[in-house]
């Protein structure tokens, strides 16, 4: 596997996922781009010490406990906010992965098993990295996301009803995500069309809520 190329590809993820999650949840950018930058880049590297290492099973895991003490050291949030801004990103990019892993299969540019470090999974990888990037800019400049999640730097407010529903949806993405990868993964031929189309209702949904969350801002 080329280190390089590896490191690159990983790092521009969790670039993508970071950003998605600051301007979901209304943090700002500017002053945060060399953080999120130079933690992209150290997750890859801790992705890739476990592949080498064939201890792939634990690599997400771990990244994810990095991921998430993170958000709550650098951003200022409480532990149970840096776990709702965790799952949201990490559901968003799942989904837009199964979305062009499932499509990718059904129109034959990705065949057999995706294995990290190939061209499929590269295709897969930037193709899901850009569509994050493309979203955050939609939320940025229609103005939406949510404002719920407090730091020290701004005036923390009460979850209104929007709020909450978006967290416990956001759970609920998260499972049906799961359960359409461990599906995919099972059957020798599943429908990738109709899964793809299911995950894709789930994350309109789910930017329905982001673009709606308040209806008394404007």
């Amino acid at each position: 596997m080329n280190l390089l190329k590896f490191i690159m590809f990983s790092s521009l993820e969790y670039f993508s996922s970071f950003m998605f999650i600051l301007l979901q949840f209304r943090f700002t950018i500017r002053g945060n781009i060399e953080k999120i930058l130079l933690i992209s880049v150290l997750l890859s590297f801790v992705s890739y010490s476990f592949i080498e290492t064939k201890m792939l099973g634990l690599s997400p895991l771990i990244q994810n406990i990095i991921f998430l003490v993170y958000i709550w050291m650098i951003l200022k949030v409480s532990l149970l906010n840096s776990l709702i801004m965790l799952l949201t990103g990490y559901t968003v990019f799942g989904m837009i992965q199964t979305c062009f892993a499932a499509v990718f299969y059904h129109l034959g540019i990705v065949s057999g098993d995706l294995v990290m470090g190939t061209k499929s999974s590269y295709l897969i990888s930037i193709c899901s990295s850009i569509s994050m990037v493309i979203l955050g800019g939609f939320i940025y400049f229609l103005k939406g996301g949510f404002s719920f999640i407090e730091n020290r730097g701004r005036v923390t407010k009460k979850m209104t009803g929007k709020d909450k529903l978006f967290v416990i949806y956001i759970l609920v993405a998260f499972i049906v995500t799961l359960l359409v990868n461990i599906y995919m993964l099972d059957q020798v031929e599943p429908p990738y069309l109709l899964l793809a189309a299911l995950l894709t209702v789930v994350l309109i949904f789910i930017f329905y809520l982001t673009f709606k969350r308040d209806e008394s801002v404007g």
